[in-house]
Protein backbone atom coordinates (compact mmCIF):
# COMPACT_ATOMS: atom_id res chain seq x y z
CA UNK A 1 0.00 0.00 0.00
CA UNK A 2 2.94 2.09 0.12
CA UNK A 3 2.43 2.95 -3.69
CA UNK A 4 -0.57 3.85 -3.15
CA UNK A 5 -0.24 6.37 -0.33
CA UNK A 6 2.53 8.04 -2.52
CA UNK A 7 -0.03 8.41 -5.44
CA UNK A 8 -2.80 9.75 -2.91
CA UNK A 9 -0.04 11.81 -1.67
CA UNK A 10 1.13 13.31 -5.51
CA UNK A 11 -2.49 13.53 -6.18
CA UNK A 12 -3.70 15.86 -3.30
CA UNK A 13 -0.33 18.15 -3.90
CA UNK A 14 -1.67 18.34 -7.55
CA UNK A 15 -5.31 19.43 -6.37
CA UNK A 16 -3.78 22.01 -3.71
CA UNK A 17 -1.83 23.55 -6.21
CA UNK A 18 -4.55 23.76 -8.71
CA UNK A 19 -1.88 21.81 -11.31
CA UNK A 20 -4.19 18.80 -12.04
CA UNK A 21 -4.37 18.46 -16.34
CA UNK A 22 -6.60 16.58 -18.22
CA UNK A 23 -3.61 14.21 -19.38
CA UNK A 24 -2.40 13.64 -15.77
CA UNK A 25 -6.29 12.96 -14.78
CA UNK A 26 -6.10 10.11 -17.31
CA UNK A 27 -2.78 9.05 -15.58
CA UNK A 28 -3.67 9.25 -12.07
CA UNK A 29 -6.63 7.16 -12.58
CA UNK A 30 -4.69 4.59 -15.03
CA UNK A 31 -2.00 4.26 -12.07
CA UNK A 32 -5.17 3.73 -9.22
CA UNK A 33 -6.94 1.42 -11.89
CA UNK A 34 -3.12 -0.89 -11.54
CA UNK A 35 -3.59 -0.95 -7.88
CA UNK A 36 -6.98 -2.14 -7.88
CA UNK A 37 -6.69 -6.38 -7.34
CA UNK A 38 -9.57 -7.01 -4.97
CA UNK A 39 -12.95 -5.55 -3.83
CA UNK A 40 -10.96 -3.80 -0.89
CA UNK A 41 -9.02 -2.05 -2.61
CA UNK A 42 -11.65 -0.55 -4.67
CA UNK A 43 -13.34 0.25 -1.19
CA UNK A 44 -10.56 2.02 0.07
CA UNK A 45 -10.68 4.09 -3.43
CA UNK A 46 -14.37 5.00 -2.99
CA UNK A 47 -13.92 5.83 0.22
CA UNK A 48 -11.01 8.09 0.23
CA UNK A 49 -11.54 9.76 -3.15
CA UNK A 50 -15.47 9.43 -4.50
CA UNK A 51 -16.75 11.88 -2.39
CA UNK A 52 -13.58 14.39 -2.34
CA UNK A 53 -14.40 18.08 -2.42
CA UNK A 54 -12.22 18.09 -5.42
CA UNK A 55 -14.59 17.49 -9.06
CA UNK A 56 -11.26 16.05 -10.65
CA UNK A 57 -10.60 13.88 -7.68
CA UNK A 58 -13.98 12.57 -7.79
CA UNK A 59 -13.87 11.75 -11.79
CA UNK A 60 -9.99 10.25 -11.37
CA UNK A 61 -12.01 7.44 -8.79
CA UNK A 62 -14.31 6.79 -10.79
CA UNK A 63 -12.40 6.51 -13.65
CA UNK A 64 -10.21 3.95 -12.02
CA UNK A 65 -13.04 1.81 -10.71
CA UNK A 66 -14.37 1.39 -14.09
CA UNK A 67 -10.95 0.86 -16.02
CA UNK A 68 -10.10 -1.29 -12.84
CA UNK A 69 -12.60 -3.55 -13.76
CA UNK A 70 -13.87 -4.27 -10.27
CA UNK A 71 -17.14 -3.79 -9.27
CA UNK A 72 -18.11 -6.12 -6.60
CA UNK A 73 -17.39 -3.73 -4.27
CA UNK A 74 -20.22 -3.24 -1.97
CA UNK A 75 -19.68 0.65 -1.63
CA UNK A 76 -19.66 0.96 -5.86
CA UNK A 77 -23.53 1.62 -5.91
CA UNK A 78 -24.18 3.55 -3.32
CA UNK A 79 -21.27 6.39 -4.46
CA UNK A 80 -23.06 5.89 -7.86
CA UNK A 81 -25.88 7.05 -6.77
CA UNK A 82 -24.29 10.27 -5.40
CA UNK A 83 -22.18 10.70 -8.16
CA UNK A 84 -25.27 10.49 -10.69
CA UNK A 85 -26.90 13.43 -8.46
CA UNK A 86 -23.25 15.65 -8.38
CA UNK A 87 -23.35 19.27 -9.43
CA UNK A 88 -20.37 18.48 -11.96
CA UNK A 89 -21.99 17.30 -15.32
CA UNK A 90 -18.20 15.41 -15.97
CA UNK A 91 -18.70 13.23 -12.90
CA UNK A 92 -22.59 12.43 -13.80
CA UNK A 93 -21.27 10.83 -16.93
CA UNK A 94 -18.64 8.96 -15.82
CA UNK A 95 -20.97 7.60 -12.87
CA UNK A 96 -23.43 6.39 -15.72
CA UNK A 97 -20.87 5.21 -17.79
CA UNK A 98 -19.77 2.82 -15.09
CA UNK A 99 -23.85 1.86 -14.53
CA UNK A 100 -24.48 1.52 -18.28
CA UNK A 101 -21.06 -0.88 -18.71
CA UNK A 102 -21.85 -3.15 -15.86
CA UNK A 103 -25.72 -2.99 -16.52
CA UNK A 104 -25.95 -2.67 -12.79
CA UNK A 105 -29.50 -2.54 -11.08
CA UNK A 106 -31.39 -1.50 -8.31
CA UNK A 107 -34.43 0.14 -6.91
CA UNK A 108 -32.06 3.32 -6.14
CA UNK A 109 -29.86 3.17 -8.89
CA UNK A 110 -33.05 3.28 -11.42
CA UNK A 111 -34.51 6.00 -9.43
CA UNK A 112 -31.21 8.02 -9.87
CA UNK A 113 -31.01 7.65 -13.76
CA UNK A 114 -35.00 8.46 -14.03
CA UNK A 115 -33.55 11.67 -11.89
CA UNK A 116 -30.72 12.30 -14.28
CA UNK A 117 -32.36 11.65 -17.83
CA UNK A 118 -35.24 13.81 -16.81
CA UNK A 119 -37.26 14.33 -19.64
CA UNK A 120 -34.70 13.14 -22.62
CA UNK A 121 -35.97 10.93 -25.32
CA UNK A 122 -34.18 8.89 -27.65
CA UNK A 123 -33.07 8.97 -30.28
CA UNK A 124 -33.46 12.26 -30.42
CA UNK A 125 -31.46 14.12 -27.82
CA UNK A 126 -28.84 11.09 -28.30
CA UNK A 127 -28.83 12.45 -32.13
CA UNK A 128 -28.43 15.84 -30.39
CA UNK A 129 -25.61 14.91 -28.15
CA UNK A 130 -23.67 13.53 -31.10
CA UNK A 131 -24.11 16.55 -32.89
CA UNK A 132 -22.43 18.37 -29.67
CA UNK A 133 -19.91 16.49 -28.14
CA UNK A 134 -19.35 19.18 -25.77
CA UNK A 135 -22.17 19.38 -23.73
CA UNK A 136 -21.39 17.06 -20.81
CA UNK A 137 -24.50 17.25 -19.55
CA UNK A 138 -26.92 15.97 -22.37
CA UNK A 139 -24.23 13.29 -22.83
CA UNK A 140 -24.90 12.10 -19.33
CA UNK A 141 -28.66 12.28 -19.55
CA UNK A 142 -28.65 10.05 -22.80
CA UNK A 143 -26.97 7.26 -21.33
CA UNK A 144 -28.67 7.55 -18.29
CA UNK A 145 -31.86 7.31 -19.89
CA UNK A 146 -30.21 4.45 -22.42
CA UNK A 147 -29.31 2.61 -19.11
CA UNK A 148 -32.65 2.73 -17.70
CA UNK A 149 -34.17 1.67 -20.83
CA UNK A 150 -31.80 -1.21 -20.81
CA UNK A 151 -33.09 -1.96 -17.23
CA UNK A 152 -36.53 -2.10 -18.04
CA UNK A 153 -36.40 -4.03 -21.17
CA UNK A 154 -34.86 -6.63 -19.03
CA UNK A 155 -37.23 -6.60 -16.27
CA UNK A 156 -40.56 -6.52 -19.41
CA UNK A 157 -38.58 -9.96 -20.36
CA UNK A 158 -38.47 -11.67 -17.45
CA UNK A 159 -42.09 -10.76 -16.86
CA UNK A 160 -42.78 -12.28 -20.60
CA UNK A 161 -40.83 -15.41 -19.09
CA UNK A 162 -42.73 -15.74 -16.28
CA UNK A 163 -45.74 -15.31 -18.20
CA UNK A 164 -44.86 -17.88 -20.75
CA UNK A 165 -43.99 -20.37 -18.00
CA UNK A 166 -47.36 -19.67 -16.53
CA UNK A 167 -49.34 -20.51 -19.74
CA UNK A 168 -46.93 -23.68 -19.86
CA UNK A 169 -47.66 -24.70 -16.84
CA UNK A 170 -43.89 -25.73 -16.07
CA UNK A 171 -41.67 -23.90 -13.80
CA UNK A 172 -38.66 -24.78 -15.55
CA UNK A 173 -36.38 -21.24 -16.37
CA UNK A 174 -38.54 -18.98 -14.56
CA UNK A 175 -36.90 -15.50 -13.25
CA UNK A 176 -37.81 -16.12 -9.64
CA UNK A 177 -35.55 -17.17 -7.05
CA UNK A 178 -36.00 -20.09 -4.66
CA UNK A 179 -38.00 -19.59 -1.81
CA UNK A 180 -39.41 -15.82 -2.72
CA UNK A 181 -42.99 -15.24 -2.56
CA UNK A 182 -42.83 -14.62 -7.12
CA UNK A 183 -41.49 -18.16 -6.88
CA UNK A 184 -43.88 -20.08 -4.35
CA UNK A 185 -46.77 -17.90 -6.00
CA UNK A 186 -45.21 -19.33 -9.38
CA UNK A 187 -45.47 -22.98 -7.96
CA UNK A 188 -49.24 -22.37 -6.67
CA UNK A 189 -50.45 -21.41 -10.24
CA UNK A 190 -48.58 -24.41 -11.64
CA UNK A 191 -50.24 -26.59 -9.12
CA UNK A 192 -53.52 -25.20 -10.04
CA UNK A 193 -53.40 -25.49 -13.49
CA UNK A 194 -52.05 -29.21 -13.42
CA UNK A 195 -55.19 -29.96 -10.65
CA UNK A 196 -57.22 -28.55 -13.26
CA UNK A 197 -56.55 -30.43 -16.24
CA UNK A 198 -56.39 -33.69 -14.38
CA UNK A 199 -59.86 -32.89 -12.98
CA UNK A 200 -61.04 -32.12 -16.94
CA UNK A 201 -59.69 -35.70 -17.92
CA UNK A 202 -61.05 -37.61 -15.65
CA UNK A 203 -64.55 -35.71 -15.82
CA UNK A 204 -67.98 -37.12 -17.72
CA UNK A 205 -67.70 -36.03 -21.01
CA UNK A 206 -71.45 -35.95 -23.02
CA UNK A 207 -71.99 -37.00 -26.43
CA UNK A 208 -75.04 -35.91 -28.57
CA UNK A 209 -76.70 -37.42 -31.18
CA UNK A 210 -78.45 -36.01 -34.14
CA UNK A 211 -82.18 -36.83 -34.06
CA UNK A 212 -83.29 -37.27 -37.78
CA UNK A 213 -86.89 -36.08 -38.35
CA UNK A 214 -89.53 -39.12 -38.16
CA UNK A 215 -91.53 -39.58 -41.37
CA UNK A 216 -94.97 -38.26 -41.24
CA UNK A 217 -97.71 -40.64 -43.18
CA UNK A 218 -101.39 -40.56 -43.54
CA UNK A 219 -103.42 -38.07 -42.18
CA UNK A 220 -101.45 -37.47 -39.27
CA UNK A 221 -99.51 -34.76 -40.74
CA UNK A 222 -103.18 -32.57 -40.51
CA UNK A 223 -102.52 -32.66 -36.81
CA UNK A 224 -99.43 -31.58 -35.96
Amino acid sequence: MLRYHILLFKLNRLVNRNKLSGVEEISLAGQLAEMIGSADTATRIIGDLADHANPQVRRIALNAIRRGRQFTSPSLPPALVRRMADAEAAVRHDAVWIVQETRMDGAELRAALRRLAGKVRLPWDAERARANPGDTALAAQVRARMALDKLLEKSAAERNQALAAMALGTVGDQPYAEGTVGHKRLLQRALIRRQAGRRLDSSVKLTFRKVEPAEVKGNKRFLL
